[in-house]
């Protein structure tokens, strides 16, 4: 029976999160035909559909594969050409979503079981009785940022440099054409603006559970677990441990990790004002994500 999957969601922006789970859904569905459905809806999100369309395609989703649809859970419009009865239906969600609506499993008044239902190895019922769910692990990107509200919540904070350096991050494809990144950051600024909306008030909050800093295109984070660098995206160096409950002394480890690491790439003077300023001395924790952008402008 051939198979239909389909990534729904709001994608306000698409990155590199959703892009790795676009990826996981055609590895888990091997000659499926994987869909992203997305709305062209702006009433509470600033991304059009042509905006979204680009950062999809940028961030390696196949050309023909993001469709514009009217509700994304339903998406007909990816659908129609199918033949209802010889074709399953299969949504695909991160793990992470596995508590929102709308959630498979549901019973009708008369006893029934709801069309949508939790995927498994015996589903076999066509789109035409049946649509299913699928989950699948929730894959990390980048340095904090796990989510498309942190994005449009710390952009207007950032500066220029900061924003070409998160691009990079999120689309990993611009790391070696400024020429692109350049644009991707035009096309935010577009979507999301260049200031905070007078109703929000407040610098954004630090992203959770760990605390983030930057070494110019490094970053350091240290999470309940383990310390964490990364670079471009990538993670390149983790000091397991347990730091629920971090000291000043875990963030001296972190600045001598780093050092240790990138004292090639930066000099050692540099490296060690940047990170001396990511220490709260009164606290014994880092300063605050939105503090140390901050600082960085100067």
């Amino acid at each position: 029976m051939k198979q239909v999957v389909i990534m729904p969601g709001g994608f306000h922006p698409f990155h590199a999160g959703h892009a790795a789970l676009y990826q996981s859904a055609k590895a888990a569905f091997p000659g499926a035909d994987v869909y992203v459905a997305a709305t062209n809806d702006t009433s509470a999100r600033p991304f059009p559909f042509q905006i979204k369309e680009k950062l999809a395609q940028l961030a390696g989703v196949d050309k023909g594969r993001f469709m514009q649809v009217k509700s994304p859970f339903q998406a007909t419009e990816i659908t129609a050409p199918y033949n209802a009865e010889d074709t399953q239906l299969i949504f695909v969600r991160s793990q992470k979503d596995a508590d929102k609506p709308p959630r498979p499993g549901g019973v009708k008044k008369n006893g029934e079981p709801s069309y949508l239902q939790p995927y498994n190895k015996n589903s076999t019922a066509p789109m035409s009785q049946q649509g299913y769910m699928a989950y699948l692990p929730t894959v990390e990107f980048g340095p904090g940022m796990t989510s498309a509200s942190e994005i449009r919540a710390a952009w207007p904070q950032l500066n220029e440099k900061r924003k070409t350096a998160l691009i990079m991050s999120l689309y990993p494809k611009t790391q070696s054409n400024p020429k692109l990144a350049a644009n991707v950051v035009k096309m935010l600024d577009t979507a999301i603006g260049t200031e905070l909306e007078e109703s929000t008030g407040d610098r954004p909050h630090d992203p959770a559970p760990g605390r983030e800093f930057v070494f110019n295109k490094y970053f350091v984070k240290i999470t309940p677990t383990a310390i964490e660098i990364y670079h471009g995206g990538d993670l390149v160096l983790s000091k397991p441990g347990d730091f629920s409950n971090p000291t000043r002394q875990d963030m001296y480890n972190a600045r001598r990790y780093t050092t240790d690491l990138f004292n090639k790439q930066l000099k050692k003077k540099e490296l060690a004002r940047i990170a001396g300023k990511a220490v709260d001395e009164n606290q014994g924790w880092a300063a605050t994500y939105e503090d140390y952008v901050e600082e960085r402008r100067s």
